[in-house]
C-alpha cells in the first residue's frame, strides 16, 4: 500500500528535480519536502466543514484503511496551518512521506539505538489519556471534544478505535520515547528534549533520503 504512493511519489520528486538546475538533486528535493512536512503545524481551529471536505477529497481518490488516515490528517493539518490546498493529489503525497517518515522513525529507533516498542506501555498510555477524555465529554471543554467525536465518527471509528488506530503514531512516539530519548541525550550530548528531537528528526529524514537515492 505504501510502496505504490511511494513509486508515484519518488517518480514526481525526481522529474521536479530534473525541472529544477543542475545543482538540485533529487536527494535535496526529497530531504527539502520531508523538512518542510514534518515542520507543518497549525494554530488555527478545524471546523466540521474542514473534516467533511477532507473525508470528501480522500473519497474521491479511492483511499482506503491507513492511506485514508493519513490523507485526512494531512489535509487537516495543512488547513489548520493555513496552508492553500491547490490540488488533492498533492495532499496524497505528503500523506505518503509522513507515513514513511513515522515508520522510519520507528524502524531508526529499534535498528540503530535497539529500542522496541512495548505495547503494554502503549496500552498504557493510550488508556491514561482516552479514559479523561470520555470522562470530560460533558464538561466545559464540550466544543473542542465535539470535533474529536466528529471527526473519529467521520472517519467510522468509535473513540476508542480512534486512539487506538487513527492518533496510534503519536502515542507509539511516546512509549519509543520513553527509552530513546536517553539513549539521544547520551549520543548526542543534548539536554533539552526539543534539541534532541529535533536532531532524531533530521537524523530520521537521511535515512530516509539515503534509502531512496538509489
Amino acid at each position: 500500500m505504501i510502496k505504490k504512493g511511494l513509486l508515484l511519489l519518488f517518480s514526481i520528486l525526481l522529474l521536479s528535480a530534473c525541472n529544477n538546475n543542475s545543482d538540485t538533486s533529487e536527494q535535496k528535493v526529497l530531504r527539502e519536502k520531508l523538512i518542510e512536512i514534518t515542520e507543518l503545524t497549525g494554530d488555527l481551529e478545524i471546523e466540521k466543514g474542514d473534516i467533511d471536505e477532507a473525508i470528501n477529497e480522500a473519497a474521491s481518490l479511492g483511499l482506503q484503511g491507513e492511506e485514508k488516515d493519513w490523507f485526512v490528517r494531512s489535509f487537516l493539518t495543512s488547513r489548520s496551518a493555513g496552508k492553500e490546498i491547490e490540488v488533492k493529489e498533492q495532499v496524497y503525497e505528503d500523506s505518503q512521506l509522513r507515513m514513511l517518515y513515522e515508520k522510519t522513525w520507528q524502524d531508526l529507533a529499534f535498528e540503530r539505538y535497539g529500542v522496541e516498542l512495548d505495547e503494554e506501555r502503549l496500552q498504557e498510555i493510550i488508556e491514561m489519556t482516552l479514559n479523561p477524555i470520555k470522562d470530560e465529554q460533558l464538561s466545559s471543554e464540550q466544543e473542542e471534544l465535539e470535533i474529536l467525536f466528529y471527526l473519529s465518527d467521520a472517519l467510522g471509528y468509535s473513540i476508542d478505535e480512534f486512539f487506538y488506530i487513527f492518533d496510534r503514531h503519536i502515542y507509539v512516539r511516546w512509549a519509543i520515547g520513553e527509552k530513546l530519548y536517553p539513549l539521544l541525550e547520551e549520543e548526542y550530548e543534548l539536554k533539552d528534549n526539543q534539541e534532541i528531537s529535533d536532531k532524531y528528526r533530521m537524523e530520521v529524514i537521511d535515512e530516509i533520503v539515503k534509502k531512496n537515492s538509489n
